[in-house]
């Protein structure tokens, strides 16, 4: 019997075949291999700095690139299948999804198909999640944007990245390698935090569009980003991604279809709340959300209506409230608007779910008197 506790050692070896080397850089190389099993192709990055000087210290710094791409999985982020660690040489490799595209600097619309709104709508969805986590990327460039065949958003190398703790709320310390003209006031502080982050991609898309900026759809948008004092900027992603969600739910590629299957549901939704306790609290995590909207279907799936309201509620958000228990919400509507989440690509299954939130942040607030302390 396996005792709780007990090492155990997976050391067979697998067979990846060599493809070709895709690029080099100053802590090691990165190459294309095919699985032999599965016939998957893998980018391996290979720690091996060329400057031993702190290889101590770069060593650690690739071990938690490891622990903060195996803590986050999100479509517009680079996906970690494995690592392999051999600390006695100060050498490693990271096994991760493979990604056939150009960096966003090289990116062309016109050749895809996604335009530039859909771009950053993605890339500011990626970072939101990074922000909800906790996690700064320290290292904004469009090296490290990539943009794949089909048009979607990859953040890559966390090689800089950091995971915030309560006792350390800032990545500190951490100069960008790419040139800007001028620097976010915070910098000469000493402080880098998500706020900073917002600064530099406000930078970063302000460079790459260039002179039709005045024509783009965000230009206010990156305006208020690449202001330099942080009083004057955006205070958080998800602050953006609301201001990109207001609307534009009719502006960007929902079908007539779409819009009115999410203003039943967002009609009836609304409707049935009556008032919060002390605060409202989304849920803005959306898998959680079209996890529990599939549960929820498929416990009445022999009912013509939702036998327990709370039980949607619950399903957007985590505060106390009260309700219209009658039942008379159609599971027709529920299962239209969840088959429509399925459908959606994530940033706009992002832009249904802020304008749900902002229809469900306007429902009146009570304070509860005994919640009190004194």
């Amino acid at each position: 019997m396996l005792q709780s506790g007990t090492l155990v050692k997976f050391d067979r070896t697998k067979q990846f075949i060599h493809v070709e080397s895709l690029g080099e850089g100053g802590t090691g190389d990165t190459h294309l291999f095919r699985d032999e099993t599965t016939d998957m192709l893998f980018a391996f990055k290979k720690y091996s700095p060329k400057d031993t000087t702190y290889i101590d210290e770069f060593y650690e710094r690739f071990v938690d690139e490891i622990k903060i791409l195996f803590k986050i999985s999100h479509p517009n982020i680079v996906r970690i299948y494995n690592y392999y660690l051999y600390p006695e040489s100060k050498l490693g490799y990271l096994q991760m999804e493979y990604i056939n595209g150009v960096t966003i600097a090289d990116y062309k619309p016109d050749l895809i198909g996604k335009s530039w709104e859909d771009i950053f709508s993605e890339t500011i969805l990626a970072f939101e999640y990074l922000e909800t986590n906790k996690i700064l990327h320290r290292d904004i460039r469009p090296a490290n944007i990539m943009i794949d065949n089909n048009g979607n958003v990859k953040v890559i190398d966390f090689g800089f990245g950091k995971e915030l703790t309560e006792q350390d709320p800032e990545g500190r310390s951490i100069f960008l390698n790419w040139p800007v003209s001028q620097h976010a006031n915070e910098i000469e502080r000493g402080i880098y935090n998500h706020q900073t982050e917002i600064y530099y991609l406000g930078k970063l898309f302000s460079n790459i569009i260039g002179d039709d900026l005045s024509n783009y759809k965000f230009e206010h948008i990156i305006d208020k980003m690449v202001k330099i004092s942080p009083n004057e900027r955006y205070k958080s992603f998800k602050d953006i991604t609301v201001e990109i969600s207001q609307g534009v739910i009719g502006e960007i590629n929902f079908t007539t279809k779409d819009k009115e299957v999410y203003r039943d549901f967002a009609n009836i939704l609304s409707e049935k709340i009556y008032t919060y306790y002390n605060y409202y609290e989304p849920i803005n995590d959306l898998n959680v959300i079209i996890n529990s909207l599939g549960t929820l279907i498929r416990n009445n799936s022999l009912e013509s209506y939702i036998q327990d309201n709370s039980g949607l509620i619950k399903c957007f958000i985590n505060n106390k409230f009260t309700y219209n228990s009658h039942n008379d919400i159609e599971l027709s509507i529920v299962t239209d608007f969840y088959e429509l989440m399925l459908r959606l690509v994530p940033y706009k299954q992002k832009i249904v779910l802020d304008n749900i939130n902002v229809r469900l942040s306007m429902i009146n607030i009570e304070i509860d008197i005994d919640d009190l302390p004194f």
